[in-house]
């Protein structure tokens, strides 16, 4: 199958067939983490843990640690993609309660579920966990990564809470909060691999750069999926950004190029983006700029440098699966 024309779901589900014995294990540390709480933590983590993700960030992680010359540690990197996947759904359940969101994968968000008080609970309890589980890794540096990966995410959400409604958002800050909320956990995961991997420093830099890119390009994707753009099957609600007074890659391409007029305008449909019909009327204004394309366009260069430097590890199956998940992205649908 030629990766450039692969559907992105068909190329994970291989990826994951790939590395299925350490995802296995990664569940069992996950389900370990729900056992060992105490009453009334206990049977809400195994609620919580049943909405399962599409685990691109562990089995992204996987797969580069599979990359060396010599077999990973099938235990260490269980761990270390628990503590990934452990942070990114914490992350989760918080910005649920902050965008009041009310589905996820289809299914109640934490807060529908047990009230936001005790939702912001579970998620700070996931989150600590998430520590707990590299606690024991011998190489000292994985679990600094972990929690410089969580203090990322959290000023990044800050700044995105910090500028909600900005209509004068600057692409630098955008970057900067995407950086934060989304990239910085995939940037995490690559790195983490690439220790696993036993690779030198320079190339564990490299997987990082990789993993930076590709998760900036999964939040352009995600930014357009939220308008509709190239969605099938999604597995959460439309036009939470816009609700949400976020201003996302399409609007700051939209800005770019509108006269003060389209601006005034636009800016007013924003604001009442929550009323009936607003979205398609803003969606029509940015396909009318040619706003997705250019966001899109971008999401594709950052995944042709992710691609670069894939090309640059040991060759072999793991790598060409890298190569196929990266190609594939662009063109997800949900």
């Amino acid at each position: 199958m030629n990766p450039t024309q692969a559907d992105f779901q068909a190329v994970l589900s291989h990826a994951r067939e790939l590395v299925k014995d350490q995802l296995q294990m990664t569940e069992m540390v996950i389900l370990d983490v729900a056992k060992n709480a105490p009453a009334g933590i206990s049977d809400r983590l195994f609620t919580l843990f049943q909405k399962k993700g599409k685990r691109i960030r562990s089995t992204l992680l996987c797969l580069i640690a599979n990359c060396g010359n010599n077999s990973a540690d099938i235990s260490r990197v269980a761990h270390a993609c628990a503590g990934i996947e452990l942070l990114h759904s914490a992350s989760l359940v918080h910005d649920d309660i902050i965008d009041d969101t009310d589905l996820r994968r289809g299914q109640k968000t934490a807060h529908r579920e047990w009230g936001t008080q005790v939702a912001v609970l579970i998620g700070d309890y996931v989150l600590s966990q998430s520590m707990q589980t590299v606690i024991e890794e011998p190489e000292r540096n994985i679990p600094v990564i972990l929690s410089k990966a969580a203090d990322q995410l959290i000023a990044g959400e800050i700044l995105e809470l910090d500028h909600c409604g900005d209509m004068g958002l600057s692409f630098e800050l955008y970057n900067r909060i995407i950086d934060g909320k989304t990239a910085a956990l995939i940037d995490a995961a690559s790195r983490i691999g690439a220790i696993l991997a036993g690779f030198d420093k320079p190339l564990v830099d490299s997987c990082a750069e990789m993993g930076s890119h590709f998760g900036i390009a999964f939040q352009i994707i995600d930014d357009l999926l939220d308008y509709g753009y190239g969605s099938k099957n999604l597995d959460k609600a439309k036009f939470t950004d816009l609700a949400n007074g976020l201003i996302t890659l399409p609007l700051l391409y939209y800005f770019q190029d509108c006269n003060p007029a389209e601006r005034q305008e636009m800016e007013k449909l924003i604001k009442s983006a929550a009323e009936e019909g607003i979205p398609q009327t803003i969606i029509d204004k940015l396909q009318g700029k040619g706003a997705f394309d250019k966001a899109k366009a971008t999401a594709q260069d950052h995944l042709e440098k992710a691609l670069e430097i894939a090309q640059t590890l040991p060759n072999g199956n793991f790598t060409d699966e890298i190569v196929a998940m990266f190609a594939s992205m662009s063109d997800r649908g949900n």
